[in-house]
């Protein structure tokens, strides 16, 4: 099982530090990025595959979302799991691999990208620490922190990986790179403002963690937003959780919800009456409905950034809703509930 050295016992946990700590870490992943070469590390590949597993698989999916509109017709990006990739056809001599780990050990992703080198593909890595096993699998390795997640709900990891994303897109220019470039320096400071939401979503959360489950919802990249928030918070307290994109979910999941459910909407100044339409509808159902963004009006609002950079900001209190659910329920956040002999017992042989 992965082990954090000093677990606490009671909060603050490990997880609030390091929640509280990413405009410094997104500082330090900014340092380390600017002082690598975009061009080389990406080498201009028509097919170009980002994989992952877990909060760095939502990594991926962000990377290859903002990859693609930088690159435009230059090349073919996707986010392809890394069990997929591991387990599907790999990718041929003319793609490049990104594999996304935090620890640079995750064997899934490990195994996929040498997999994709077997097959004659670029392996590359973005790893969170220097010095992993995943140096011996890839061809070339950007590293872009130094310092190890203290709770195994991922935070810190999660808004590196990302802003070292929207740099690599930044720098081969295209849709939006330029305006990227210019705004990303401004991260660690967007970041520490965004930090003081807690005081609002730990009311939030109170809400949350009474009702039975949880539904997160977004547009544009904060879709995959919403999938990180419910990972999140089923990590830290088990509380059922799922996350849409908005429209997708009047397709069939809105007629599950009532009174025993709540509803966090991820709100943009891109939003149009569209979705505050969808909001309403949902709140008839009896669901509470509360909303979260740069958007006018919402809930629990945040500072304004570039929509490619807006999910590094999002996240944040979606991050503390996950932690401030989790001291309701009386459970530790770090942990992933492995001091409970079921869910131990069915972890032991999946982590190692």
């Amino acid at each position: 099982m992965v082990s954090f050295p000093n677990p606490r016992s009671r909060p603050p946990y490990h997880m609030h530090d390091m929640i509280l700590g990413q405009p410094e870490y997104v500082r330090e992943t900014l340092s380390r990025v600017r002082r690598a070469d975009a061009a080389s590390f990406l080498e201009n590949p028509r097919h170009l595959v980002i994989t992952g597993c877990g909060t760095s698989f939502h990594a991926a999916m962000y990377g290859a979302r903002v990859l693609q509109a930088a690159l435009g017709t230059k090349a073919v990006v996707e986010a392809v799991h890394a069990y997929d990739l591991l387990h599907g056809n790999a990718p041929g001599e003319e793609s490049a691999v990104i594999g996304v780990s935090h620890s640079g050990s995750t064997s899934t992703t490990n195994r996929a990208l040498a997999v994709a080198r077997r097959s004659g593909a670029r392996a590359l890595a973005l790893c969170g620490l220097p010095d992993s096993p995943m140096e011996e699998v890839a061809d070339h390795v950007l590293v872009i922190g130094s310092t190890h997640d203290h709770s195994w709900a991922n935070t810190m990891s999660y808004t590196t990986q990302l802003t070292a994303f929207a740099w690599l897109a930044s720098q081969v220019g295209g849709e939006g790179g330029a305006e990227v470039g210019t705004e990303i320096g401004t991260l660690p400071a967007r970041i520490q403002k965004t930090l003081g939401c807690e005081a609002a979503v730990k009311r939030l959360a109170k809400r949350v963690a009474a009702r039975d489950r949880v539904t997160f919802l977004g547009t544009s990249l904060d879709d995959i937003t919403a999938l990180e928030a419910a990972l999140k918070i089923r990590e830290t307290c088990s509380l059922p959780a799922s996350g849409y994109h908005v429209e997708q979910f009047l397709h069939g999941p809105f007629l599950s919800l009532d009174r025993r459910e709540s509803v966090v909407a991820l709100r943009s100044l891109d939003d149009g009456e569209r979705e505050t339409t969808i909001l309403k509808g949902l709140a008839k159902t009896g669901a509470t409905v509360t909303t979260v963004g740069e958007a006018k009006g919402v809930d629990v609002p945040l500072p304004r950034a570039h929509r490619m950079l807006r999910p590094i900001l999002s996240v944040v209190p979606m991050q503390f809703l996950a932690y401030h659910a989790a001291v309701e329920k009386k459970a530790n956040p770090d942990i992933m509930r492995s001091d409970v002999a079921r869910y131990q017992a069915g972890l032991e042989p999946l982590f190692h």
